[in-house]
């Protein structure tokens, strides 16, 4: 199996200071359930986020705040060489781009959640806000991509079917 990492979102410059971060890791199983075994590729999303926080008169708020979704993908060494498995690897490419879109969807939502965080008395709890915001918008980011396969049937009825072996 080889693995192939690329980091898909940044979304805002790094926190200056106070700094905390909160990760979560989602992994999508590219083609179908844990009864289908092998998958013949795994994407691990990672969403991750620091906030720093910055007193006012009204309180602490957030000044900076840096999203970033990774995904690793992995797939096999190699594929046989017929027009039927090079479809599937295509249809398998078009169908992450379409699990990608809503992770990088989930990671703006998330991002502009901590940024609407309302004044804190002070910058440890705006943190503790912040740790709340964070986990429930990665619920619905989990949610989301969940409903999106099961809705899809893990791709197929897209096109994304494995080639008889």
């Amino acid at each position: 199996m080889k693995v192939v990492s690329c980091a898909l979102l940044t979304l805002l410059a790094m926190p200056a200071f106070g700094a905390m971060e909160l990760k979560a890791r989602q992994t999508v199983e590219v083609y179908g359930s844990s009864s289908l075994q092998p998958s013949l590729a795994d994407v691990d999303y990672r969403l991750s986020w620091q906030l720093s926080g910055e007193r006012h008169e009204e309180g602490c708020v957030p000044a900076q705040v840096l999203v970033s979704l990774t995904a690793t993908v992995t797939e096999p060494l190699t594929w046989p060489q017929t027009p039927e498995w090079q479809n599937y690897r295509l249809a398998l490419t078009a169908y992450e781009r379409l699990v990608r879109e809503r992770a990088l969807l989930a990671a703006e939502w998330l991002e502009r959640s901590l940024f609407d965080i309302a004044p804190q008395p002070d910058c440890l709890q705006l943190h503790r806000v912040a740790d709340n915001v964070g986990y429930h918008q990665l619920g619905i980011a989990r949610t989301l991509l969940e409903d999106f396969q099961r809705r899809h049937d893990f791709g197929r009825q897209l096109g994304l079917i494995r080639p008889a072996e």
